[in-house]
């Protein structure tokens, strides 16, 4: 019999294969809860990630509180099965000649130290917390390796 987990992952695998979006979804449980784990591995907007988020964020319980190191059970729902853990993160490794391309963007446009650096900055413009580069040169960047 599948856990709550596992039955968690496969509604989120079957609404990411019917939008089209490559991931990597991996359930797992531990003793006091359950997570699941997606990875996507054709996405690079971080707006685009941010609606999955949004979207997704059904499927998770609720919320670890660190400040009173708590648990909150907020969004528990009977119609869909749940986890208590969602995660969902790049798949770095699929996109591993994209960031190389990122870095080669980056190298004439901002002195950094070391390749350390460079690799850094390209995983900020990922996230989208780097607002010298436009969506359209990041997305201009992606055909290049695409292709």
């Amino acid at each position: 019999m599948k856990t709550q987990a596992a039955k968690c992952a496969a509604e989120i695998r079957k609404a990411l294969k019917a939008k089209g979006i490559k991931a990597s979804v991996k359930s797992s449980n531990f003793s006091m809860g359950d997570s699941v784990r997606v990875k996507i591995a054709n996405i690079l907007n971080p707006k685009t990630m941010e609606k999955l988020r949004l979207e997704f964020s059904q499927y998770e319980y609720g919320k670890f509180d660190g400040m009173q190191d708590l648990y909150e059970y907020t969004n528990c729902r009977d119609d869909i099965p749940q986890t208590k853990y969602l995660f969902i993160e790049y798949d770095y490794k699929a996109i591993d000649s994209f960031i190389a391309n990122l870095v080669e963007f980056i190298r004439p446009r901002i002195n950094l130290s070391d390749e350390f650096e460079y690799r850094q900055m390209a995983n900020r413009l990922l996230s989208g917390s780097a607002d010298w580069i436009t969506w359209d040169e990041i997305k201009h960047l992606a055909s290049e390796v695409t292709a």
